[in-house]
């Protein structure tokens, strides 16, 4: 049964008591009474520079990969360090206690999934499907298939790609996307516990946006990580209590969209090797295990970059337990790797497209990533890891625009059929039929064996 997180009131007191409200920090959401404490005051930032890159994304209507400037090789540079003067805000750690050890035996299931990127043609969907409703908007026949593997889930994490931005823009999707809150609610219901919002897409309508954005998911009962309206709550590491198992989850971008920043003491999340180094070292204070949550890459390749490497690295240095990774569009490479403890971290690189009408075939396909974390005589162990494999569907309309892309559906891979494959619209766009055995190809290329379900094997 899913534990939901509450508020540690006494601590939000004892912050206004001492004139913090006027930056009032993040409280980690978690029904521990574990002490709560956050990184150190950063003295310097280096963001990764990103100012060639004129668009940060190929299109993204269409899937299709454009090659970014200076792409030539993926090393990315570091800037000169920029001084941050602004401490953060720290929690009244003394007020809180460390709660008794969890026991060995003791175990939670985890559900990821990937990119949920809402072009029009999903919003288009969403009216058709909100007939009869009362409602505008109704998303979730769209998740039929995966709704009941995301309730059994005792923590299911999604990364919500496409900004739920208000009146910062005018609904709709690519370029600037900006998503109907029904999705927030619909994402809710389906089962949702975490929500990650660090993305190249969070400034698609500026910060007003992202205000916004952070705005509409404070009234909601779910904990998102990766958009901030503060340094002080940038600083904040969010914790989630499941089952008794307490797990930390960082969230960062390796790129926005024009090279946008977040303004008026908003936080872009950037992904920077001294702002992980702290931010771990935070959360490993205050939590069992820790999951960051990168958003990074190149849109559509298969290929690991020497920029994920780096920093897979570093996180496995840090003590990182485990990584999934999200922006590609595609079903990305995972493997273990070895940590200076000794123990290893499970490291996913791109879940891949859970929802979106990109329409190549690479782009169809993607996975939810599955698992157990076990207490042990030692500590936390990843067991029962594996992907369960999804292909979004939808056919074309005679009109062949971009928005008429009907029917649309998430499939489990196990349960799509070449009947069905012949009727995606894939097959108006390429002029040829994509095959149900092509798009199993893309996760067994890819995701090592032990990982995979009986049926790919």
């Amino acid at each position: 049964m899913k534990k939901r997180a509450i508020i540690i009131t006494a601590i939000i007191l004892l912050l206004t008591l001492c004139g913090c409200a006027e930056d009032t920090p993040y409280i980690p959401v978690s029904t521990t009474t574990r002490e709560v404490v956050t990184a150190p005051a950063p003295e310097t930032l280096s963001p990764i520079d990103l100012s060639g890159d004129t668009t940060g994304t190929p299109d993204e209507t269409t899937g299709s990969p454009v090659t970014e400037p200076g792409t030539s090789s993926d090393t990315t540079a570091e800037p000169p360090s920029t001084t941050d003067t602004d401490k953060p805000v720290t929690t009244a750690a003394e007020e809180t206690t460390k709660k008794t050890d969890t026991p060995a035996g003791t175990s939670a299931s985890f559900l990821f999934c990937g990119d949920n990127l809402v072009h029009d043609a999903v919003i288009n969907n969403a009216k058709t499907y909100a007939r009869g409703t009362g409602k505008t908007y109704n998303f979730l026949p769209i998740y039929d298939a995966v709704a009941d593997i995301i309730k059994k889930a005792d923590c299911a994490v999604i990364n919500q790609e496409s900004q739920i931005a208000g009146s910062a823009g005018s609904i709709g999707g690519y370029p600037r996307f900006n998503t109907p809150e029904q999705m927030g609610e619909d994402l809710i219901t389906l089962g949702f516990d975490v929500v990650a919002l660090a993305n190249n897409h969070m400034l698609d309508n500026k910060t007003a946006g992202l205000k916004n954005c952070i705005n509409y998911w404070k009234t909601k009962s779910v904990l998102t990580v990766g958009a901030y309206e503060s340094k002080s709550d940038y600083e904040n590491i969010r914790v989630l209590e499941v089952n008794g198992i307490n797990v930390a989850f960082l969230n960062y971008t390796e790129m926005t969209n024009s090279d946008r920043r977040a303004e008026d003491g908003y936080i872009t999340p950037l992904l920077d090797k001294e702002t992980v180094k702290r931010h771990v070292e935070a959360a490993k204070k205050v939590a069992d295990v820790v999951v960051v949550m990168p958003h990074w890459g190149k849109e559509g390749s298969f290929s690991v970059t020497s920029n994920q490497k780096t920093y897979a690295e570093l996180f496995a240095k840090c003590g990182v337990d485990i990584v999934v990774g999200m922006h590609s569009h595609v079903a990305g490479k995972m493997e273990y790797i070895n940590r200076p403890d000794g123990k290893k971290m499970l490291c996913v690189y791109s879940l891949g497209n859970f929802v979106s009408t990109m329409e190549y075939a690479e782009d169809m396909v993607g996975y939810m990533l599955s698992f157990d974390l076990v207490k042990t005589d030692s500590g936390y162990e990843c067991k029962n890891v594996k992907v369960i494999p999804t292909v979004t569907y939808f056919t074309y309309t005679s009109s062949m625009k971009l928005e008429d892309r009907n029917n649309l559906k998430l499939y489990l891979l196990s349960d799509f059929t070449d009947e069905l494959a012949a009727k995606h619209a894939y097959n108006h766009h390429e002029s040829k039929t994509i095959r149900v055995k092509e798009l199993k190809k893309f996760i067994s290329d890819n995701v090592p064996a032990e990982f995979l379900p009986d049926y790919l094997k």
